[in-house]
């Protein structure tokens, strides 16, 4: 008994070795890829490539990207591993031009993958998509965001900045601190909830509200979130095998609901409110009617040029315009909000333009004057320090040249490559932004950005795929700090966090906890 046992024993062992063996092969299988092409690279680590510190939840991925572009700052390119796939993180500023803008069409296509089946909504954003697929969302949406179409949903930005303030009245009352982070995510859902969807979520009122409950399940980040986040833009292979989620089925079928309830009372009884929902519904319109006239198919296929603006395709870019106005402009404000709290000074400037301007025009606000309101200095400065987004992502659709890092020559950038662009750390690289830990709005006046250098300052991206709804999130953040600055002092409280410690669990640049500040009725 005693001899099969061990037999059995040496047998587990002998395979468990053996997949261990094969593992570490297929692993690490890649790991000469960069150095037959000519191109210096960090040395990968088996199994993870160069996201260990990512993976075991030390580091968050934009710092890891910012510390290997501070690292090899004589390379205009650098060669690092996501697990055991070759990718190409980006330094010099000429480069990032070409594959943003000059030769955008051969890295057009984003890195980030996401399996429909798993997240049907996220799947078919215009985040997502790809190729001729993107290109007629894209020509779709596009005048959904214009400034005509801006100014017709400035209306419901400004009530909500009006409840904004009626909220803060009540809870500083007692001079307690109010947590900024939670109270601009709250602002910013209701802003989104009333453009997007036409609901009032309430969120101000009620932290348990509906709306803003399923916001949270979206971006509270716990591991497992995490680490389909990463494996989205790092390992879209891995994150298809072990089934990861992004969007739960609840809330995705949450969103359904809402925006297919909506559209019914709105065509059921012809109410028009100007907001993103309007426009796509009239974009649907006249895609139904081009069907019924033969004019185009009535199914999209996948690698087709059509843009099918019904079913899920419908729902998907009303959730992308909620995910992305919901979730980068709370936490660009409330970092916002952050630093005036531990500069004064600038906030006492700040908040003097502000009121002479609000003198000036008896109060009212437009969407014009809120767009020549100085505070464009401020946002900048923010989302430089902080870029909600620390990445960009790109894929070499064919064959690439890249200039040789010994100056002779080219090296050939093989299809399939990732590209990345470490936004974080080109915005916090002292040769662009002098003293980059400082908090300086005056770096975005227009003679300072004259003598620096273009692609210094990337929060939305560049080239076609830049961020399409850049407008609408920059009017919220100015708006909420109209709103809070005009009627607050605000102040550091014993419980502020200096400096702020970034999450690390999560694939955009959000803080840890919550970021509490005191808040004075002027």
């Amino acid at each position: 008994m005693a001899l099969i046992f061990n037999y059995i024993t040496l047998a587990l062992f002998t395979i468990l070795c053996g997949l261990f063996i094969y593992l570490y092969f297929y692993f690490t299988r890649n790991f000469n890829f960069w150095k037959e092409l000519g191109v210096s690279y960090v040395k990968p680590l088996p199994f993870v490539g160069n996201l260990k510190e990512v993976m075991f939840l030390k580091e968050n991925i934009g710092k890891t990207l910012q510390r290997i572009y501070s690292e090899h700052s004589d390379k205009p390119f650098v060669g690092i591993f996501a697990f055991d796939q070759p990718n190409l993180l980006i330094r010099d500023l000429d480069l990032v031009k070409n594959i943003l803008v000059k030769d955008a069409q051969n890295f057009i296509d984003r890195v980030i993958a996401v399996d429909e089946n798993l997240d049907p909504l996220l799947g078919k954003t215009i985040f997502v998509t790809k190729g001729q697929r993107w290109r007629r969302v894209r020509v779709n949406l596009t005048p959904v965001f214009t400034s005509a179409k801006m100014k017709l949903m400035f209306y419901l930005v400004e009530l909500c900045g009006k409840d904004l303030v009626k909220y803060l009245d009540m809870v500083t009352a007692d001079g307690t601190p109010v947590d900024v982070r939670e109270t601009t995510a709250r602002f910013t859902t209701d802003v989104i909830a009333s453009c997007a969807f036409g609901i009032n979520s309430n969120s101000l009122k009620n932290p348990d509200a509906e709306f803003r409950r399923y916001m949270r399940n979206i971006f509270d980040f716990s591991i497992r979130r995490g680490l389909a986040g990463l494996t989205m833009f790092f390992a879209p292979n891995l994150k298809r095998i072990l089934k990861l989620k992004f969007v739960d089925d609840d809330t995705t079928n949450y969103i359904r609901k809402a925006v297919w309830q909506t559209v019914d009372y709105r065509e059921k009884n012809e109410v028009i409110r100007n907001d993103f929902l309007d426009s796509m519904i009239e974009m649907r319109n006249k895609w139904k009617r081009s069907v019924q006239e033969d004019k185009i198919p009535a199914k999209s296929q996948e690698n087709d040029s059509h843009f099918e603006i019904d079913g899920d395709e419908f729902v998907a870019q009303a959730f992308a315009f909620l995910a992305a106005g919901f979730e980068t402009s709370g936490t660009t404000l409330s970092y916002a909000l952050y630093e005036l709290a531990l500069h004064s000074e600038i906030q006492q400037r700040l908040r003097a333009e502000i009121t002479q301007v609000l003198d000036k025009h008896h109060g009212e606000l437009t969407y014009d004057l809120v767009l020549r309101c100085s505070n464009d200095i401020l946002s900048a400065e923010t989302l430089r320090k902080y870029p909600v987004a620390p990445f960009l992502d790109r894929t070499c659709l064919s064959d690439y040249k890249l200039p040789s890092p010994s100056g002779k020559g080219t090296v050939i950038l093989p299809n399939g490559i990732a590209i990345f662009i470490p936004v974080l750390g080109i915005q916090n690289d002292p040769k662009y932004f002098p003293e980059p830990e400082k908090f300086d709005p005056e770096r975005f006046t227009e003679d300072n950005k004259q003598n620096r250098p273009s692609y210094t300052h990337l929060p939305f991206g560049e080239g076609p795929r830049m961020c399409i709804g850049m407008r609408f999130g920059l009017i919220q953040v100015k708006m909420g700090l109209i709103h809070v600055l005009s009627n607050y002092d605000v102040a550091p409280c014993k419980d502020t966090p200096v400096p702020i410690v970034i999450d690390p669990k999560s694939f955009l640049f959000h803080p840890i906890g919550k970021i509490p500040l005191s808040l004075t009725r002027i």
